[in-house]
Order: structure tokens, then C-alpha cells, then sequence
């Protein structure tokens, strides 16, 4: 299952309440991850500096990992298998205490479950394999689970909107990969991007009025932006190589993205107009965070990424601007599927 697990998240290239009281608007930002050092894969908490790396769940013989924090709950989710062949969905607080099962049946995919803004629902897409997968939404509080997309299509969980009301997924119920948005409420999905070509990758903008995305409509893989409707769709890279991942900066001037541009994976930063492309990681010969998992510190301050330049898979946090990149994980282990937790 360890090995499986690996293979499964270091290797797609297409990936990401009111009811609960909000944490303490000073509490210090740290960083979580996943990280077999002790022999089985489990996740850690550890400061922003590096120091301090504390084990939040149980590591020998499960494997648990992809952590996604909740801000509104003050809760972690992450995936485990619980030791078995099947994943779960379950929850802990920040010291590693009361960790509950949140999703059993039915099991998660090998992607995380991502918390809504509000804290309300949990998503994550499930399915198995060589079968049809969709989009599920868990109400942390009650346990409900509701089949959202429920189509024989291959539906991925892609990204919520900022109030929390609509969620981005992909799909290939139109034969070609294309994303579509969906109320929570359920009802029909609308597809934003055309079927012509494929399309994935979809993050809403901070202010909830523009969706960046990847596409091969070009024949070679672009960054796109389109308005939170799917009109006036506007290319902002282009390059002979890979650009994708779109991640927008947390006051929606910026975007970082993974582009192949230079022969290897290399984490990029323009303006959102798609101007001023500066290679922020510039590390030849080695891979930075090829699944587009890196993001924006809550300040906006740095970015967060994984890179395999030290010979082996490690967290690295660097300033906004590319400066002053430092290993914080600084383990001979694999650590990667970090989030910042505030």
C-alpha cells in the first residue's frame, strides 16, 4: 500500500463552517506534511523555520497522509488506510488529539479532501477502479454524505469557490477532459471550458470573478484565465514547454505556476495579466513540486513547494520573489503534500 500510495501521488500530472468557532487570529503559521521517516507515512506539524516536527498521527504499519487544514474548524482532514486496502477520510486538532473517522463508505481516492471556506463540508472524489468516480461533499458536523456529481463519468474534485457555494470539478462525461462548476445544493453542472480540447487544473481568483486553468488548445499545455462563467477565456503563457498549475497569489495580483519551460520542472511567477514571467526556483537538473502542489503563505509573504534537489523529496519554504529557499523538512526521507496551517 506504501509504495502504491507513492506511485499514485508523485506521478499524475492532472489533479488542490459557521458551525465551528474560528481559531485564534494570532496563532503562529506552521507548516503540515507528510513524511515516512519513522517507516510508515504519516503527517507532521512543524514550525515555520523548520524546527519542532511532531507526528500527528499514527505511523507504524498505516500509512496516513495529503493533509488539508481548516481555518473555520481548526481541524487538519487527511487520508489514511488505517493498516487496510482502503482509504478513509478522518480529522485531528493540531495537537494530534481526537482524531475521528469522518468518511468510511465510501472510501477516498489517492487525492486530499479539501475543507469548504466556511468549514462546513468536506470534498473528495471516490470511485473504483476502472469505474466511473465523483465528487462527494462530507458535513463535518453530522457525518452526511452526499454523491454530488453522481454520473458514470470520471468526475475529480477540483476546487471551491471563495464564499463557499459552488465547487470547480473535471470531467470527462463529454468524452474530452473539461471542467465544470456545480452549486452545492446539487442540480446540473455547467461546463465552462469548450471539448475541443482538454482542460484541468481550475482555481478561482481570491475575489470569486475570474478561474485560471490549464489547456492543450494550444497543442502544448497553457495557462488560461476565463471569467468565473466561462466567458472571454484570455492565454497567459506561452512557451514551447509545460505551463500549468495556476495559483493565485492571496490578493489576486499574481500567479504562480510549473512550467517545463527550461527542460525541467521549475516554479514561475507573473503578473495576473500574464506579464513579468520570472523563474522563481531556477534549479536546474532538479524537479519542484510537478503536481503543482506548492501555495501561497496566508500573508503572501512566501510559497511553500517540494523539490528533489537534495536527492530526495523535501519541503522547502522561499520568499515570494524567489529569494532565500531553505529545506525545513531536512530529512533523508520523503516529505512531501505540505499546507500551510494557520
Amino acid at each position: 500500500m506504501k509504495r502504491w500510495l507513492v506511485v499514485v501521488l508523485l506521478s499524475s500530472v492532472l489533479l488542490a463552517g459557521c458551525q465551528f468557532r474560528p481559531v485564534v487570529p494570532d496563532r503562529p503559521v506552521r507548516i503540515a506534511f507528510m513524511s515516512d521517516r519513522d517507516g510508515s507515512f504519516a503527517v507532521y506539524l512543524i514550525n515555520r523555520d523548520g524546527s519542532n516536527a511532531v507526528s500527528l498521527t499514527p505511523g507504524e504499519g498505516v500509512n496516513s497522509g495529503l493533509p488539508h487544514w481548516s481555518p473555520a474548524a481548526g481541524l487538519l482532514t487527511y487520508i489514511t488506510d488505517q493498516g487496510k486496502e482502503t482509504l478513509v477520510v478522518e480529522a485531528v486538532d493540531l495537537a494530534g488529539q481526537n482524531s475521528r473517522v469522518l468518511a468510511e463508505e465510501p472510501p477516498a481516492n489517492a487525492s486530499p479532501p479539501i475543507w469548504s471556506p466556511t468549514g462546513e463540508w468536506i470534498a473528495f472524489s471516490s470511485g473504483l477502479p476502472g469505474g466511473s468516480v465523483d465528487v462527494y461533499l462530507l458535513n463535518a458536523a453530522s457525518g452526511e454524505v452526499v454523491n454530488l456529481t453522481d454520473s458514470p463519468s470520471q468526475d475529480e474534485f477540483a476546487a471551491w469557490s471563495p464564499d463557499g457555494r459552488e465547487i470547480l470539478f473535471t470531467s470527462d462525461r463529454d468524452e474530452t477532459l473539461a471542467i465544470y462548476k456545480m452549486s452545492v445544493e446539487g442540480g446540473e453542472p455547467v461546463r465552462l471550458t469548450e471539448v475541443e480540447s482538454a482542460a484541468a487544473a481550475p482555481e478561482w481568483s481570491p475575489d470569486g470573478s475570474k478561474i485560471a486553468f490549464m489547456t492543450n488548445r494550444d497543442e502544448d499545455v497553457e495557462i488560461y484565465v476565463m471569467d468565473a462563467d466561462g466567458g472571454n477565456p484570455v492565454r497567459l503563457t506561452e512557451s514551447e514547454g509545460f505551463d500549468g498549475f495556476p495559483h493565485w497569489s492571496p490578493d489576486g495580483t499574481k500567479i504562480a505556476f510549473v512550467s517545463g519551460r527550461d527542460g525541467d520542472a521549475e516554479i514561475y511567477l507573473m503578473n495576473s495579466d500574464g506579464s513579468e514571467v520570472v523563474n522563481l526556483t531556477n534549479s536546474p537538473q532538479s524537479q519542484e513540486s510537478i503536481q503543482g502542489d506548492f501555495s501561497w503563505s496566508p500573508d503572501g509573504r512566501q510559497i511553500l513547494f517540494h523539490t528533489d534537489r537534495d536527492g530526495n523529496m523535501e519541503v522547502y519554504v522561499m520568499n515570494a520573489d524567489g529569494s532565500n529557499p531553505t529545506n525545513i523538512s531536512n530529512s533523508p526521507a520523503t516529505d512531501f503534500a505540505s499546507v500551510w496551517v494557520k
